[in-house]
């Protein structure tokens, strides 16, 4: 297992059939470092409404149309690969809620196979931008354990995630400047570059520069190109299957991950989404609940048809 203290959160062929996806292979193939600035040709900025547009008033403008909903839960398949014919499959649920003091509440459970039944990885990012997060592993009984790779830009459990790819940014966490725009298939790009704002940040994310590929359009991160704290290649993250979800909110069916030291690859895909309260009460990120394997029996409950995947609080929240 690849992988904080306690809570104090291309593929191949056979893979495309596995997930019933048509999907192009060549978008999954990581690039080498060389032609990360090669591949896609500048864009004429003449006519550009978004000429003057600042990093920082695009990364808002992410922001604002795309993390409207507080309360998100989704079934998700993810599948992990090496390059070989082997593929792991694995069923999970995620949950996550936005508090009204703007703190980040993230749960992530695997469901399936059963070896991996009920753990979850848990991560709180509270309003003053501190992180907090742990892995619930129901043989080491009620306890949360640090993921392995924490401190490095981790990846968590096998996966090429590490859990600041499937979160949001904290504000104030990152500096931005745009990089120059590109046009990719007849697609207008903004290219912002993301600089962790210090040391820390740093540290903790192991890397020393993300580089964002930004549709004009809709204002949908594309692609994300990893670079560790010496500016080299790590990995490359993807978006696709883009639909919209409301006015001007997208969201992202498919995210696939191609580790370039690792060899490995990671492919999530969105089965189910729903935005509702409902099923992502506030008790449900307390580390309480894990200990009682109250989201184990929450998917039982599911399965059997009784009820939703989780219940409201009792404080009505």
């Amino acid at each position: 297992m690849r992988g904080h203290a306690t809570l104090h959160a291309p593929i191949g062929p056979a893979l495309a059939v596995t997930l019933g996806l048509a999907v192009s292979l060549a978008a999954f193939a990581p690039a080498a470092p060389g032609e990360q600035a090669a591949a896609p040709r500048p864009l004429a900025m003449a006519a550009d409404a978004h000429a003057d547009w600042s990093a920082q008033r695009i990364m808002a403008e992410i922001d604002r149309r795309h993390q409207q909903f507080p309360y998100v839960y989704e079934e998700q398949t993810m599948v992990l690969g090496d390059g070989s014919a082997k593929r792991t499959v694995r069923k999970c649920r995620r949950f996550s809620r936005i508090e009204e003091d703007g703190s980040f509440k993230f749960l992530l459970v695997f469901d399936d196979p059963e070896e991996i039944r009920g753990v979850a990885l848990l991560a709180v990012r509270r309003a003053d931008g501190t992180v907090e997060r742990g892995i619930y592993l129901p043989a080491f009984g009620a306890t949360l354990k640090r993921p392995l790779g924490e401190g490095g830009g981790g990846h968590f459990l096998g996966t090429d995630f590490a859990v600041e790819d499937l979160t949001p940014d904290a504000p104030g966490e990152y500096r931005y400047t745009r990089s120059g725009d590109r046009m990719v298939e007849d697609t207008a790009l903004f290219v912002v570059d993301a600089y962790p704002i210090s040391t820390e940040v740093e540290r903790a994310t192991g890397n020393g520069l993300r580089r964002h590929l930004i549709r004009k359009d809709n204002f949908v991160i594309i692609q994300t190109d990893f670079f560790d704290r010496r500016l080299r290649f790590r990995k490359r993250l993807t978006r696709h299957d883009i639909k919209r979800v409301n006015a001007q909110s997208w969201r992202a069916n498919m995210i696939v991950v191609n580790d370039e030291r690792e060899h490995h690859r990671s492919l999530l895909k969105v089965d189910r989404r729903v935005y509702s309260r409902d099923y992502v009460p506030a008790e449900i990120f307390e580390p309480a609940f894990l200990f009682a394997n109250g989201h184990v029996r929450a998917l039982n409950d599911r399965v059997a048809g009784r009820s939703p995947p989780v219940q409201r609080g009792d404080d009505g929240s």
